[in-house]
């Protein structure tokens, strides 16, 4: 599988630390634990980013990556896990504890979970400290893109 993210371009270095997760916290980790978030498709990822911008030229300053994971490497959380509120805005609690408690775990590279923005398509949560992670990190790589200037 094919993970997009796309992140500020001055923070390039550290971009598959899951150090921006670890420093704030997000909707499947508590601060504290780092994690690597990432979309299936270019589209979500931008979406994912656009929601949190109040204009779009902001990506201007933004670059998008990619990451291939063995799809074995990769768990899918299933539906009847999902707390009701999961959607919700902020991130509450139950998404936090169960995305800290699969890092815990270590049981896999990645875990397959709903968009909180697009709920039929899926986010790639990574596990940055899973011993296998250093292994998928020869893929991954920046992709030459141009943001749509139509983007508002």
């Amino acid at each position: 599988m094919i993970g997009y993210r796309i992140v500020k371009t001055k923070f390039l270095d550290s971009a598959w630390s899951g150090y921006g997760a670890q420093q704030y916290g997000g909707r499947w980790n508590h601060k504290g634990k780092a994690m690597i978030y990432l979309a299936t498709s270019v589209s979500l990822a931008m979406l994912e980013c656009l929601v949190h911008f109040d204009e779009a030229a902001l990506l201007q300053h933004y670059t998008l990556l990619s990451i291939e994971v063995a799809d074995t490497d990769i768990i899918t959380l299933a539906p009847n896990a999902l707390p009701a509120n999961w959607q919700q805005f902020t991130a509450p609690q139950e998404t936090m504890d169960i995305g800290s408690e699969w890092l815990d775990s270590a049981t896999s590279v990645g875990l397959l979970v709903p968009s909180a923005v697009v709920p039929m398509e899926s986010n790639l949560l990574i596990n940055p400290q899973h011993a296998d992670f250093a292994a998928y990190l020869a893929s991954a790589q920046a992709i030459p893109h141009l943001f749509d200037a139509r983007l508002k």
